[in-house]
């Protein structure tokens, strides 16, 4: 008898490599079911309808990407923003589905971000807490000030998908920073 835990991690690797090659649309039950090798049926096993399987991509997503960004140990805001960017640039329609598509479920302001329930979102949060404390920046709303920055970091991203800057990756990198600098200046300590 096959893993029942092995199977629902196929399906959603499966669903999730679809989505980033064809977007969200393209997921459909019957589409992932035959890339896993299984019916149907076999898939509603593990999630009722598409919804709940997409929504454990974007849980399964956060928490993979939550992880990466841990790794860096305590990031400054400039890491944490080129973590993103990072992501963004790499893979853009899980980006897309991940932080600004709508979708039932996901995380919203203010509740889940000042509960801690958004894993890259709490990463931020630290990075802003911890220049608060050594007074880089002025004590403030942690959270409205994380909400601020990246605010402006997704509106970057997102004209930089849709082809309205027109810059290299590298000057993009750059154009990214400087617009974050010109806020942090404005909330310095």
């Amino acid at each position: 008898m096959p893993d029942k835990s092995s199977t629902k991690q196929r399906v959603i690797d499966v669903a999730t490599r679809i989505l980033e090659e064809e977007g969200a649309d393209a997921v459909s039950v019957r589409r992932v079911a035959a890339a896993v090798g299984v019916t149907p049926m076999a898939l509603y096993r593990h999630f009722p309808n598409r919804d709940e399987l997409l929504a454990h991509v974007a849980t399964t997503s956060f928490a993979q990407v939550a992880a990466q960004w841990a790794v860096l140990e305590q990031p400054t805001l400039a890491e944490a923003a080129d973590a993103l960017i990072d992501f963004a640039l790499a893979r853009p329609r899980l980006y897309e589905f991940m932080f600004t598509a709508r979708r039932e479920g996901a995380r919203q302001y203010p509740e889940d971000f000042r509960e801690g329930r958004s894993p890259t979102a709490a990463i931020l949060a630290a990075a802003i807490q911890r220049d608060m404390a050594a007074g880089a920046l002025k004590d403030d709303d942690v959270h409205e000030v994380a909400l601020t920055l990246t605010a402006q970091l997704h509106g970057l991203i997102q004209l930089y998908h849709g082809g309205r800057i027109n810059l290299t990756e590298p000057q993009f990198r750059i154009l990214c920073h400087r617009c974050l600098d010109r806020i942090r200046e404005g909330i310095a300590g």
